[in-house]
């Protein structure tokens, strides 16, 4: 479970920085991110503290070392197929988060391709 809460987390983190990469926090962005963390309790029983805590990522400031960092860390320890699913996972929802506003800006897609090829998705 604990690396469930862990992804949760990197996923929470992850589409803030890039919600907030352009300089523009769009309402839709803000949106998608606060329904994913609010739909936590989906993944089973997970304490009001951790359910605190994943809420908490939303209030703090993330650049790319931070993600790019924090998602390496969280793969550690996975199978070649563990690993690839979680990041192919994890792209996806930033994928997601970047187009929740129906705009794709340049400096969004420049650190999004920086981030999938620092984790080896590129």
């Amino acid at each position: 479970m604990e690396k469930i809460i862990d992804t949760i987390k990197l996923m929470a983190k992850a589409g803030l920085f890039f919600a907030n990469c352009d300089g523009n926090f769009a309402e839709r962005e803000r949106d998608f991110l606060e329904s994913f963390v609010g739909n936590i309790e989906e993944v089973g029983d997970i304490s009001d503290e951790l359910k605190a805590e994943v809420k908490d990522t939303l209030n703090h400031t993330y650049n790319l070392d931070d993600i790019v960092k924090e998602t390496l860390q969280l793969v550690e320890g996975f199978n070649d197929d563990e690993r690839k699913a979680i990041l192919v996972t994890t792209s996806l929802f930033i994928h997601k988060v970047i187009i929740a506003d129906q705009k794709s800006d340049s400096k969004e897609m420049e650190l999004f391709e920086q981030w999938q090829k620092a984790v080896g998705l590129a």
